[in-house]
């Protein structure tokens, strides 16, 4: 396991992504395979594919800040949707624990002169990629609890 330092940055921003998986897993509650690829309109996309979305952008940023991760199903959750089979949102649920892990220890292990880091002159530092990354997947997340109404289950929890 990774050294753990005492880092507010890190810290914060790691909570917010602990916070996200609470609510990512509530996601799954009452979510068939079948009700997991409704689009609620012709122009959306469905479950499926927002939480692979956020599964493939996890990936990203553990690469980004260091991780050497491969994303098991790909580019499929990168481009837009299409008719096209998807995995399964067991399979989604079952690689989220396994990068988070990973990017939360890395995450923990960095101090501030690693996240102020900047990885070309004329890119924005690591702190601002992370706080990102917290921002994308607060509005997927967003997406999915009205999504989740418009098939006619529940908005999900954070607890």
């Amino acid at each position: 396991m990774t050294e753990q330092k005492t880092n507010a940055k890190a810290s914060l921003l790691g909570g917010m992504f602990v916070f996200h998986d609470r609510i990512f897993h509530n996601a799954f509650e009452n979510l068939t395979e079948e009700l997991a690829v409704v689009r609620p309109s012709e122009n959306s996309n469905h479950s499926n594919w927002v939480l692979g979305h956020i599964l493939h952008c996890r990936y990203m940023l553990a690469n980004m800040i260091g991780l050497e991760a491969v994303d098991p199903f790909g580019e499929i959750y990168w481009t837009g949707i299409e008719n096209r089979e998807y995995p399964t949102i067991e399979e989604i649920s079952e690689h989220f624990p396994k990068i988070s892990g990973k990017l939360m220890d890395k995450l923990s292990a960095m101090d501030d002169a690693e996240l102020d880091a900047r990885p070309a002159p004329d890119k924005p530092c690591l702190t601002d990629i992370v706080s990102f990354f917290v921002y994308h997947e607060a509005y997927h997340l967003g997406q999915l609890g009205y999504a989740r109404k418009l098939i006619g289950l529940e908005a999900m929890v954070s607890h």
